[in-house]
């Protein structure tokens, strides 16, 4: 038998904003521990929060392999590696006299507005340990600072938002910036243009262009190709240009390039932390557990992912895309745009069909600065024109400092 130990912890800070000031300050911290055990091709697991006894929760992982839930390969290892990206880790008192900072500048500049939502620090991190020498570990801090924004007398629950996240936030910046998208939302822009229009997305993942990589992440995996529920089943791998050219899409775990976690949920450490999904436009590989690789007889890519008190399955970490222009700027090529700011709703069909309510949607000058705020609309298009022949391109630039997140370009019909 084989025993492997996870262990995550998150501590964190959480301030509430209501009615435009700090309404609530709380603190938490959490540990979870989880138990595997291997034994003849088949697993257990029993998982626990707060302090635990280990030595039961390995006699309930134990029991658990009554249920003979196979996992036909071994427990990674023996290799070891610990890895942390830190932030700036602020005290309560700091963290609070940060945030008061920010609310105040907003609410001297837009009275007309009431803030809300809140602000988070967290410090999370994971550890994986077994019997046949695997000793790994990862953490890192994060900022989160959100507001949600209700003009006075607005009959909306709530009218924009803005936000700022990473591993330290630069006050004066992040005021500077959150002025100039209110500034810019409270300045109408005149009617919509409808028809073709260049659309800008601020971010990708978690952002409004989150609809865009919904199929990427439930279609390429493992069990959705095994099966032939995939999208992409008979078309990976095959030379197919289903995107534009220049589409490169990779899931990354390059700790010295993007603050992500460089192991999975089974302990692999990829050869090459890029993984790519796309390339040159052509879906060139799904991604796969050892277990669900030696299930589907697929090549093993490093992909498991999970909750500590589940077995790991196939799934998509961190998407990156490549870059194939230095700016915003460049991608306008002298002209205005649209920019999604905040949908609702969207829809993405299994055709690729997309349907995004734009609920904000702000003018870009052709300098990249946002100016105006426009009548909401819908966008509509499919996913393999957006990121086909559509597709006018991806930034090198971040969204904002310490961000990950690019700016994507690409024209869609817009319908007022």
């Amino acid at each position: 038998m084989i025993r492997e130990i996870i262990t995550g912890h998150n501590a964190s800070i959480k301030l509430g904003i209501v009615d435009s000031q700090i309404g609530s300050v709380r603190t938490q911290a959490e540990e979870e521990t989880a138990v595997r055990v291997f034994e003849d091709g088949q697993v257990g697991i029993a998982s626990a929060v707060g302090q635990v006894d280990l030595e039961r929760l390995t006699a309930n992982a134990r029991d658990g392999l009554s249920f003979e839930i196979a996992y036909p390969v071994a427990p990674a290892g023996p290799v070891k590696l610990h890895r942390e990206h830190a932030g700036e880790n602020r005290s309560v008192d700091a963290l609070v006299a940060t945030t008061n900072q920010v609310l105040q500048a907003l609410t001297s500049a837009f009275p007309n507005f009431v803030y809300s939502h809140g602000v988070q620090q967290s410090t999370m991190g994971w550890r994986m340990e077994n019997d046949n020498g695997l000793d790994l570990s990862y953490s890192r801090t994060e900022l989160d600072m959100s507001f949600v924004l209700k003009e006075k007398g607005s009959g909306n629950i709530f009218d924009t938002f803005v936000t700022a996240s990473g591993p330290d936030i630069d006050v004066d910046e992040t005021i500077a910036r959150f002025l100039t998208h209110i500034r810019a939302f409270s300045n109408p822009a005149g009617a919509l243009p409808t028809g073709p229009q260049r659309i800008v997305f601020p971010g990708i993942e978690g952002h409004a262009g989150d609809t865009l990589v919904k199929l990427l992440r439930s279609d390429l995996v493992a069990r959705s190709l095994a099966t032939g529920a995939s999208v992409f089943s008979g078309k990976v791998g095959t030379g197919e240009a289903l995107f534009h050219p220049a589409l490169q899409i990779v899931d990354t775990r390059d700790a010295d390039r993007r603050r992500v976690c460089p192991f999975d949920m089974e302990g692999t450490l990829r050869d090459r932390p890029d993984l790519d999904l796309v390339r040159d436009g052509c879906v060139v590989q799904a991604v796969a557990s050892r277990r669900d690789a030696v299930r589907y007889d697929v090549p093993a890519t490093g992909s498991a992912v999970g909750d500590l008190a589940q077995l790991p399955v196939s799934g998509i970490g961190r998407l990156d895309f490549g870059a194939t222009a230095p700016t915003l700027v460049d991608l306008l090529d002298g002209k205005p745009a649209i920019m999604l700011w905040f949908e609702s709703g969207g829809d993405l069909t299994r055709t690729g069909d997309i349907a995004l309510p734009g609920i904000v949607l702000l003018r870009v000058e052709a300098d990249g600065q946002v100016s105006g705020r426009y009548p909401a609309g819908t966008l509509t298009g499919n996913l393999y024109d957006v990121l086909g022949k559509n597709l006018i391109g991806v930034t090198e630039e971040r969204i904002a400092p310490h961000s990950e997140q690019p700016f994507l370009v690409a024209t869609m019909d817009v319908h007022a």
